[in-house]
């Protein structure tokens, strides 16, 4: 299938791991694919962008923790790297992949003794929203979470009519977390619980953006539309 179908992978925590869950460089996934040259040979595979029609998309790699061993400057090489990318950039709509998500949600001590934590934003999500709404980044994409959430947009980690739509894009496999995740103050749809697997459908359209979320057998969970600010 990989040889007929595109493919955009992302660096998640787990390709990181090794078989007896210690931290390593990921070796299997850095010679895995051929992805776009990203101008940093340190870096080749790990994060890149690419532009079909007038969408230009960029893939992150949000492994600062998992990697601060080998490479401590990622956090501020990707950083500088973004923001070049997005300055050359001449898309219509940009469009961000990252696999850990930029919110953070609370964590009940009922299910996870010791492990209590508020509800905010992740480390990832400081680090990147504010490059986000410089840049007029117009969808996020993320993961890590093992659920579907469609927050809206927000600017300024703030509810707003205006700026990026965030979503998290939710199952695949067997991998589920019931009742783990408590809602969060910025979640707008949440998946039918308790949650299936899921797909996305992402349309374009020459004013908006189209963002579709299905279950296995079809069923319609949610439609996100995105219109082109011409601020």
């Amino acid at each position: 299938m990989a040889e007929k179908i595109p493919v955009a992978p992302l660096m998640g925590n787990h390709e990181t791991y090794d078989l007896n869950w210690k931290v390593r460089m990921p070796e299997g996934y850095l010679h895995r694919f051929a992805l776009p040259d990203n101008g940093r040979e340190k870096y080749r595979n790990q994060f890149y962008s690419f532009t079909v029609g007038d969408v230009h998309f960029v893939v992150l790699n949000t492994q600062n923790e998992e990697l601060k061993e080998w490479e401590p400057d990622l956090a501020r090489d990707q950083e500088a790297w973004f923001q070049e990318d997005m300055a050359r950039n001449q898309g219509k709509w940009n469009i961000v992949l990252m696999h850990k998500d930029p919110l953070q949600y609370a964590f009940d001590p009922a299910t996870r003794p010791g492990r209590d934590r508020a509800e905010g934003f992740s480390p990832e999500g400081r680090e990147w929203m504010p490059l986000f709404d410089r840049y007029g980044v117009d969808l996020v994409l993320s993961a890590h979470l093992h659920t579907y959430r469609n927050r809206g947009r927000i600017y300024d980690f703030q509810r707003a009519d205006h700026g990026p739509s965030y979503i998290i894009t939710g199952v695949a496999g067997d991998v589920r977390y019931p009742s783990l995740w408590k809602r969060h103050a910025l979640d707008v749809t949440l998946a039918p619980q308790p949650e299936t697997d899921n797909y996305l459908v992402l349309e374009k359209q020459e004013d908006q953006l189209r963002i579709q979320c299905f279950l296995p057998d079809g069923t319609l969970v949610d439609t996100v539309t995105i219109g082109k600010s011409e601020e």
